[in-house]
Protein backbone atom coordinates (compact mmCIF):
# COMPACT_ATOMS: atom_id res chain seq x y z
CA UNK A 1 0.00 0.00 0.00
CA UNK A 2 1.49 3.66 -0.71
CA UNK A 3 1.00 7.03 0.67
CA UNK A 4 -1.84 7.89 -1.76
CA UNK A 5 -3.61 4.69 -1.15
CA UNK A 6 -3.28 5.55 2.61
CA UNK A 7 -4.76 9.17 2.23
CA UNK A 8 -7.21 8.17 0.47
CA UNK A 9 -8.56 5.46 3.48
CA UNK A 10 -7.56 7.93 6.17
CA UNK A 11 -9.97 10.55 4.47
CA UNK A 12 -12.70 7.35 4.06
CA UNK A 13 -11.99 7.13 7.86
CA UNK A 14 -12.71 10.78 8.58
CA UNK A 15 -15.88 10.77 6.67
CA UNK A 16 -17.33 7.95 8.64
CA UNK A 17 -16.01 9.63 11.48
CA UNK A 18 -17.57 13.03 10.75
CA UNK A 19 -20.86 11.04 9.91
CA UNK A 20 -20.96 9.51 13.37
CA UNK A 21 -19.92 12.49 15.63
CA UNK A 22 -16.62 10.36 15.92
CA UNK A 23 -13.49 12.24 13.96
CA UNK A 24 -10.83 11.54 16.57
CA UNK A 25 -11.93 7.87 17.30
CA UNK A 26 -11.94 6.68 13.68
CA UNK A 27 -8.63 8.52 13.27
CA UNK A 28 -6.99 6.34 15.79
CA UNK A 29 -8.67 3.46 14.20
CA UNK A 30 -7.22 3.85 10.87
CA UNK A 31 -3.99 4.42 12.80
CA UNK A 32 -4.58 0.54 14.99
CA UNK A 33 -5.53 -0.99 10.77
CA UNK A 34 -2.83 0.69 8.90
CA UNK A 35 0.14 0.26 11.93
CA UNK A 36 1.93 -2.68 10.36
CA UNK A 37 2.10 -0.77 6.86
CA UNK A 38 2.72 2.51 8.13
CA UNK A 39 5.45 1.56 10.26
CA UNK A 40 7.31 -1.38 7.76
CA UNK A 41 7.12 1.34 4.90
CA UNK A 42 8.44 3.81 7.30
CA UNK A 43 5.72 6.55 6.56
CA UNK A 44 5.52 9.26 8.61
CA UNK A 45 1.86 9.81 9.46
CA UNK A 46 2.23 13.59 8.96
CA UNK A 47 2.94 12.39 5.20
CA UNK A 48 -0.31 10.44 5.08
CA UNK A 49 -2.32 13.59 6.49
CA UNK A 50 -0.31 16.09 4.21
CA UNK A 51 -1.59 13.76 1.09
CA UNK A 52 -4.68 13.48 2.45
CA UNK A 53 -7.70 16.10 2.37
CA UNK A 54 -7.04 16.96 6.13
CA UNK A 55 -4.92 19.47 7.53
CA UNK A 56 -3.36 20.12 10.45
CA UNK A 57 -0.96 18.24 12.56
CA UNK A 58 -3.43 16.86 15.07
CA UNK A 59 -4.62 14.74 12.89
CA UNK A 60 -0.85 13.07 12.38
CA UNK A 61 -0.88 12.62 16.52
CA UNK A 62 -4.51 11.18 16.57
CA UNK A 63 -2.74 7.94 13.91
CA UNK A 64 0.11 8.01 16.54
CA UNK A 65 -1.87 7.38 19.41
CA UNK A 66 -4.16 4.41 17.29
CA UNK A 67 -0.72 3.14 16.07
CA UNK A 68 0.56 2.84 19.77
CA UNK A 69 -3.30 1.22 20.42
CA UNK A 70 -2.79 -1.30 18.05
CA UNK A 71 -0.30 -3.24 19.78
CA UNK A 72 -3.72 -3.95 22.58
CA UNK A 73 -6.18 -3.63 20.31
CA UNK A 74 -8.09 -4.64 17.46
CA UNK A 75 -11.07 -3.64 15.35
CA UNK A 76 -14.37 -5.49 15.91
CA UNK A 77 -15.51 -7.47 13.20
CA UNK A 78 -18.26 -5.79 11.35
CA UNK A 79 -17.59 -2.62 12.34
CA UNK A 80 -17.36 -1.71 8.50
CA UNK A 81 -13.67 -0.56 8.55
Amino acid sequence: MELSDLAKELDSFYDIGKKRRERNALIQCFGIKYADVIAENNIKPEDIVEKSCLKGTAYATEIRKGMKLSEYVHLKEGSGL
